[in-house]
């Protein structure tokens, strides 16, 4: 399978959006520059069964066919606090298409982590409600072998200048390791955030990747779906 086809397969399975970019009912601008905030807490599920819940700064070994791990191990290097020193800080939140129209690009600002003005695509539903493919890419994490597909989810808020109830998840479809025990399923991780605009869309910063669609792919700003 191709990496495009994964990607739309991402889409489908792994945010479970109900349709693709289009017109909003009413126009919501969600523009601007957000400085996110991690709760560094984590869920762990193995074959989509919750095995582990740790709050931030907490260390939880978790025991898996008679073996155990650290928690944190699944998803950090030693020193690594995961995910606020793994995971974008600053973003813009870019409309190519208007703020009549669902798709929604985030834009990395952080000059310390990722690639400064890469892009993530997805759509924003009436209720202020979004969901975007965060990544996808074979042995993306020490730990695993395998496929890597990463969401992004959350609700803006009323007045647009907030994001609440965020969360981060990665799923791995099998092929894990973690601190010498074999993880032959399914391993999903997930962490919550907020996010907090601080001012108008800027992104003077950085070279900003072209504009792309809910699937990652490029396209052109003066046509809109």
């Amino acid at each position: 399978m191709r990496t495009n086809e994964l990607m739309v397969l991402a889409i489908a399975v792994g945010i479970g959006l109900a349709a693709a970019c289009g017109p909003l009912e009413e126009t919501r601008d969600v523009s601007g520059n957000f400085d996110a905030t991690y709760s560094d807490n984590l869920r762990i599920y193995i074959n989509d069964e919750l095995v582990a819940e740790v709050e931030s700064g907490e260390s939880e070994t978790v025991e898996w066919n008679g073996e155990t791990f650290d928690a944190q191990a699944v998803c950090s290097e030693d020193g690594t606090t995961c995910p606020s020193e793994s995971f974008w800080g600053t973003v813009g939140i870019d409309q190519p298409w208007g703020a009549d129209n669902k798709l929604v690009n985030f834009v990395n600002l952080d000059d310390v982590l990722g690639t400064p003005g890469t892009r993530l695509g997805g759509v924003m539903e009436n209720d202020g409600s979004f969901a975007m493919l965060a990544g996808i890419s074979p042995g993306a994490n020490d730990n695993c072998a395998s496929l890597l597909v990463g969401t992004v989810h959350g609700v803006f808020n009323a007045d647009n200048t907030a994001i609440t109830d965020g969360i981060i998840r990665y799923e791995w479809a099998a092929g894990c390791s973690i601190d010498g025990v074999e993880i032959g399923g399914k391993l999903t991780l997930e962490s919550d955030f907020t996010a907090t605009r601080v001012g108008d869309l800027d992104l003077s910063s950085v070279t900003p990747e072209e504009p792309i669609d809910e699937e990652g792919e490029p396209i052109d700003p003066a046509v809109a779906e």
